[in-house]
């Protein structure tokens, strides 16, 4: 009686297989049906930054503001150094204790201007961070719209992609957009 359970519950166990065989493609096919592929959009954000009126804009104006910086640190270096030159003429006139005082001084001068230059750069890379942030909002808002009219499902960076087809690239339409909505960014003042 044992065997003819089992020999029962083999067969019925082999007709599901066969079962599950003929049923498993019918079942693909079906989904394959429903499931439509992704559309997809390449986006090469590198080229729009370097292509926008915008961005061309922002590296002109924080160019100025470094020339500008780089303008008065040269008249305070030069200071500094005439100043220690002048203490160098007056060494051998000088006490030994006036001169090392002057030169403690001159050093905090230069340790001073170190300190200033440091704090400076790092102003100026925080408004250029910024100003960027406005351009690189405006580029997702536009890629988001044309994602949209598309009707893409995603968006690819160029980087990730090896090969693409030229109707996947959105970035000149991105880089025109982008020139017509937003031709100059605000640079936010660099506190001292």
């Amino acid at each position: 009686m044992i065997l003819q359970v089992t020999a029962c519950a083999a067969q019925l166990l082999r007709l599901a297989m066969v079962v599950g065989f003929l049923v498993m493609p019918s079942l693909a096919s079906a989904q394959d049906e429903t499931t439509k592929p992704a559309i997809i959009g390449v986006l090469d954000t590198q080229k729009v930054l370097r292509d926008s009126i915008a961005m061309r804009s922002l590296s002109q104006q924080i160019e100025a503001r470094r020339n500008s910086f780089q303008e008065e640190l040269r008249k305070q270096e030069d200071a500094l150094r005439a100043a220690d030159q002048e203490l160098a003429r007056q060494r051998s006139i000088l006490s030994p204790e006036a001169f090392a005082e002057k030169r403690s001084q001159l050093e905090q001068q230069v340790s001073s201007l170190q300190r200033q230059v440091q704090t400076r750069r790092k102003e100026l890379d925080r408004v250029y961070g910024e100003a960027v942030k406005q351009v690189q909002g405006a580029l997702v808002s536009i890629a988001q719209k044309i994602a949209s009219e598309r009707q893409l499902d995603l968006v690819l960076p160029k980087t990730a992609v090896v090969l693409v087809r030229n109707d996947m690239e959105i970035t000149d339409e991105v880089v025109k957009r982008l020139n017509e909505t937003l031709t100059e960014v605000t640079v936010p003042s660099v506190q001292n």
